[in-house]
């Protein structure tokens, strides 16, 4: 089990922790197909002050795409590793949480309510393509803002700031959320949720073989809830 001393910290990383997931596995199904490949992101928290709050989040997010299919690897202090892996045919997504040697899986069905709700919260997100360029990972990249109301947070109305590049092709066909809108793959991506703000820039872009091997999730992954592992997690 994890321990982190102050409560505030570790409520941080837990809201961290799926706050990535789904951002991240957002921003892999706008990227999945059909490029085949490694993107490297930075992570940034620009509100977060406090050093010891930030040496526990993470810094850099590895992605690999291949035939509709992707995985999202990160790394945080103590030992804590989250691995997402996504596919399009079976319409599954899995979390893998390696904390300290402790190995949950928490598996999502992309069809089911949750789902539904996405596609819902798209058809009403506003989204604004500004006139704004610039290169990121050696693309040239557009700026826009999308505005949605957040379920999660009563309702309220949130604003992403994206950048993305028509110079790689991407399939959305499957797509869900309030970036389905967007034409082109994200390469950058920017929240702000109150206490926390939250950046994600592509440092490197390469096209390359990936094994198959990497989209499968591994046999000693003890399956739970998102709900039971924030509970363990000290979340709420």
């Amino acid at each position: 089990m994890i321990f982190v001393k102050n409560h505030k910290i570790r409520s941080m990383i837990t809201r961290t922790f799926f706050t990535l997931a789904i951002v991240l596995g957002s921003l892999m199904n706008l990227i999945a197909q059909p490029f085949e490949g490694k993107i490297t992101f930075s992570i940034s928290f620009p509100t977060i002050t406090d050093p010891q709050t930030a040496a526990m989040l993470p810094k850099e997010a590895t992605a690999f795409f291949k035939k509709g299919k992707s995985r999202m690897e990160m790394n945080m202090a103590m030992g804590m590793k989250q691995t997402t892996i996504s596919d399009a045919e079976t319409k599954k997504t899995v979390m893998l949480m390696d904390m300290m040697g402790q190995k949950y899986a928490i598996v999502s069905d992309m069809e089911d309510d949750s789902d539904k709700e996405a596609k819902e919260l798209a058809d009403k997100a506003k989204v604004n393509v500004t006139s704004e360029t610039k290169k990121i990972a050696g693309f040239n990249c557009k700026k826009a803002i999308v505005t949605y109301q957040d379920p999660n947070q009563d309702n309220k109305e949130v604003s992403m700031t994206l950048w993305f590049t028509e110079e790689l092709e991407a399939d959305k066909g499957y797509m869900t959320g309030p970036m389905s809108k967007i034409k082109g793959a994200v390469l950058e991506y920017s929240i702000d949720q109150g206490v926390m703000s939250m950046v994600l820039s592509a440092t490197s872009v390469t096209k390359e073989a990936v094994a198959d091997q990497l989209f499968v999730a591994p046999p000693e992954y003890k399956q739970m809830t998102q709900e039971e592992l924030q509970k363990m997690m000290g979340g709420r």
